[in-house]
């Protein structure tokens, strides 16, 4: 899977990088083990040096010949942001792949088609 990490008006710091691999890109691998899927973690400070709640991380996960995922979760705590994203990331994902093994499972072998006429 490939990870591409941006953080917009804040500085991505060690301990952000480290929080960002243990609680969202290592559960989300889980789900998606494709070398061709794409990971795209954008961390953001919406208001600056204002404050209030505006930590914002935004989560994007595209998978070859699949629809793409997007989650985006606000808290005034950037680590907060990240773990309640990962929790949205891992419903959604959760919900895909059932949506695509329910399609597998309504298709029906050639054989079994009744012949034309």
């Amino acid at each position: 899977m490939k990870v591409n990490v941006r953080g917009v008006h804040l500085e991505l710091t060690d301990a952000i990088k480290q929080h960002v691999q243990t609680h969202l890109i290592r559960p989300i691998e889980r789900f998606f083990d494709d070398e061709a899927a794409e990971l795209e973690i954008h961390l953001r400070d919406r208001n600056g040096p204002k404050g209030g709640a505006d930590m914002e991380c935004s989560v994007t996960v595209r998978l070859p010949h699949a629809a793409t995922i997007h989650v985006t979760e606000v808290d005034d705590d950037l680590y907060k942001a990240i773990d309640l994203a990962r929790d949205r990331l891992e419903t959604a994902s959760k919900r895909a792949l059932e949506r695509s093994q329910d399609r597998r499972r309504d298709e029906v072998p050639v054989g079994d088609l009744p012949p034309v006429r």
